[in-house]
């Protein structure tokens, strides 16, 4: 019996995260699909409003990379961050030692 052919993992790493000023996202394009990060920026602080994924992405398990491909770049920007989007505040939560981005104060609920 023949067997579905399997795709090869997904390196986020490798594909580039492009930023659209205008419309505050961040993206990577995958295949067909776009992962999508939105934020406010104000001064030196950056706010992660909303992650969006399409579920095909989802499944193949790139919420996680994504976000820390995004953190990645708050970072290399020097920005402070404060997350707004549940699921960035749950991999905060999950990897402490990206807190050091957290404005000072910031509490992960």
């Amino acid at each position: 019996m023949p067997t579905k052919k399997q795709s090869a993992p997904i390196d986020l790493a490798k594909l580039p995260l492009s930023d659209d000023t205008e419309a505050r996202r961040v993206a990577v394009q995958v295949g067909q699909h776009r992962a999508r990060m939105e934020y406010d920026r104000s001064s030196d602080r950056i706010f992660l409003t909303l992650l969006d994924m399409p579920k095909a992405l989802e499944e193949q398990g790139l919420v996680p990379p994504f976000i820390e491909k995004v953190l990645e770049w708050v970072e290399s920007n020097k920005w402070k961050l404060v997350p707004t989007d549940p699921r960035v505040k749950d991999y905060l939560r999950k990897h402490p030692s990206w807190q050091r981005l957290l404005v000072k104060g910031v509490q992960l609920r």
